[in-house]
């Protein structure tokens, strides 16, 4: 198959044809852009890696959106686990490597212990059939918003602020390094694993304060085709948004790995939704998508968070 002259333009398209929302995911899972470039402090699996797997498997994916007994596997698949975002992300990667020929699962959440405590656990051990490599692959998928303008990790913060990309790429560091735990050694050498490579497997979105959206610093390492939207308070969507046009879509956590342009309910009003909040302020930060009709087709034009007034973050911002 060759490859694409614009491989960002092809996959938008291949998003906008799958018609089920658990190939959606997968394709997203797999395609999107990474949050952070490889180097040699990342250890991340870079958009190369990326854009050439899904673009050895477009015809898979299209086979597989097409056939119902395929999607009902895929489904039971994914509500076989946790209904948390992050474990939903793993399985949907997990399902890609059961299913890709060139490749088998060793190991998934491998827990590793000695005879007094956990010392880590392995996202992901992949043999590469290729190669004949065993790929050792850690997985998540963040969503950061900037406290400050600046490029240090440690000033993107999750909605919950006890999450930091700083932290993140601390604990992927040494999730990287558990193969070379001694206890880890002797259960590797017990299972007949070696392990070749290492490399995290990051994606999610980065955004930025409404104010800063026109002229965005991205945090250190981050990948140039990354996903970036905006974020303000509950009080400034009233003031900045309430007069916008296009709909707005509030999307559930599960809603958070597919294009909105396929999600079935209707969009509101920013104003409608400014209303609404002024009688029922935000418990927890609210995850929008605007949304406009071309060619009878609904197509995302921004995505962003709206978090309460008094969310823990905003006095990096003072």
């Amino acid at each position: 198959m060759s490859k694409p002259q614009n491989p960002r333009a092809e996959f938008d398209r291949l998003m906008q044809q799958c018609n089920h929302a658990s190939v959606r995911e997968l394709a997203w899972a797999v395609g999107s852009s990474p949050l952070l470039s490889n180097t040699s402090e990342s250890a991340m699996l870079n958009a190369d890696f990326f854009n050439v797997a899904w673009q050895e498997r477009v015809d898979w994916l299209h086979e597989l959106d097409a056939s119902s007994e395929q999607i009902a596997g895929l489904c039971a698949h994914l509500e076989s686990g946790s209904k948390r975002l992050g474990k939903r992300f793993e399985r949907l990667i997990w399902y890609w490597f059961e299913q890709h020929p060139a490749w088998s699962i060793q190991k998934s959440n491998w827990v590793i212990s000695d005879s007094e405590r956990t010392i880590g656990e392995f996202d992901l051990i992949a043999l590469n059939h290729e190669t004949g490599e065993n790929w050792h692959i850690e997985l998540a998928c963040k969503f950061y918003l900037s406290t400050r303008k600046t490029r240090q990790w440690s000033d993107w913060k999750g909605t919950n602020v006890q999450d930091d990309l700083q932290h993140k790429m601390d604990k992927l560091k040494q999730q990287l390094n558990l193969s070379h735990h001694p206890a880890s050694i002797e259960q590797l050498k017990a299972n007949d694993i070696q392990i070749h490579r290492r490399a995290g497997w990051l994606k999610g979105w980065f955004f930025h304060h409404f104010r800063d959206i026109s002229s965005p610093i991205q945090p250190r390492l981050a990948e140039r085709h990354c996903n970036v939207g905006w974020w303000c308070t509950q009080s400034e969507w009233h003031a900045w948004m309430s007069q916008s046009s296009g709909g707005w879509l509030e999307l559930s956590s599960l809603e958070w790995l597919q294009p909105v342009h396929a999600i079935e309910h209707a969009p509101q009003s920013a104003a409608h939704i400014a209303q609404r909040w002024m009688s029922t302020p935000l418990d927890k930060a609210q995850m929008l998508a605007q949304v406009i009709e071309i060619d009878q087709k609904r197509v995302e034009v921004s995505r962003g968070f709206v978090v309460q007034d008094d969310w823990p973050g905003l006095h990096h911002r003072q």
